[in-house]
């Protein structure tokens, strides 16, 4: 199981109050962003700068043809996807489509703010394992959440399974299994991981500092009516030191830090049998698990586990609060 001790802070993040900041200090070869109608996906596609700028429709938006973005120049591509394919048929689809090489010194940006989890989550791990250098990612902090505590983000779900390229190698010993999920407002979807992990040792990790100060309150809020199922048989308290866990909401790299000293400190107590991790929370917090993860926990019994739906909201927040820029040495993973 993972042991090492990698300080992920040596990886380097930026932060931009505006669009216009980001213009003026950013310059790619390639920017790929998921395509929805929030603002903060949009502003920050349309003024970055690029050579040439993709746009990925996930099927899980649901639009239609005539729903598909207006491309301003030649620069600008839209890669669509069959329904039928998982996260790693979509995500080789558009590596082998887009002729993207990660090897010939292409500066290479990713705006994660409007990814889906499990192919955000294939995505760093296919770019990995392709000997990735340096790549950037972006992530925009919104104003706040539209509906607040009642936004819904999910819908249509289907079944839990392991996320493509990311399943550890199981150990039959099961009586110190661990489920690590990052909680976010999809209490439902809590919900879902934590039945189909029933007989695991839960731990929930909390955005703390949350993106906007309302919503570490609301967080707690929504993860608290999936209580019935992540507070573990004998626990009695919802939060406490040894089911909870904080990191920064915008930041993957604390994230990571964080997950690492929790899982050596649970290692010295007893050794884990089997680790799941589901990334539920922000999509920041997703990148440093998912650090994490290739880093320290491949070929190990550590799976990153994902309850699947088959539609996704199209918006869910209103304006544009912080822009941050993490970028990450994909040799220095490993």
């Amino acid at each position: 199981m993972p042991v090492i001790a990698k300080d992920f802070s040596i990886f380097y993040k930026k932060k931009f109050v505006s669009t216009d900041q980001l213009k003026a200090d950013s310059n790619y070869d390639v920017f790929i962003s998921a395509y929805n109608d929030s603002k903060r996906v949009r502003e920050v596609f349309n003024e970055i700068n690029a050579s040439n700028k993709h746009w990925i429709l996930f099927p899980e938006y649901k639009y239609k043809k005539s729903e598909e973005p207006t491309l301003n120049t030649t620069s600008e591509k839209i890669f669509t996807f069959d329904d039928t394919l998982t996260e790693g048929g979509i995500i080789r689809k558009y590596i082998n489509d887009s002729e993207i090489n990660l090897l010939n010194g292409d500066k290479i940006c990713v705006d994660i703010t409007g990814f889906i989890r499990p192919h955000l989550v294939f995505l760093i791990r296919l770019f990995s394992s392709m000997g990735a250098a340096n790549i950037d990612f972006i992530y925009t902090d919104p104003i706040k959440y539209e509906k607040g505590a009642q936004t819904d983000f999910s819908s249509d779900y289907t079944l839990v399974r392991q996320i493509d390229g990311c399943q550890g190698s199981h150990n039959p010993e099961t009586t110190n299994d661990f489920l690590i999920i990052g909680a976010g407002y999809d209490h439902l979807r809590i919900m879902d991981v934590s039945k189909n992990k029933d007989n695991t040792k839960k731990v929930q990790l909390f955005g703390f500092p949350s993106l906007q100060p309302d919503m570490y309150q609301e967080n707690i809020l929504k993860a608290y009516k999936a209580a019935e199922e992540t507070v573990s048989k004998g626990e009695e308290i919802f939060v406490d030191d040894d089911n909870t866990i904080f990191a920064p909401a915008n930041d993957p790299f604390v994230t990571a830090n964080i997950l690492r000293d929790f899982i050596k400190k649970q290692q010295i107590k007893k050794t884990i049998t089997n680790l799941y991790f589901c990334p539920l929370s922000t999509k920041a917090q997703t990148l440093g698990i998912a650090l994490y993860y290739i880093s320290e926990c491949i070929d190990t019994p550590t799976s990153i586990i994902f309850p699947i739906c088959s539609r996704y909201s199209r918006e869910t927040t209103e304006g544009i609060s912080k822009i941050w820029r993490y970028t990450v040495e994909f040799h220095n993973l490993k």
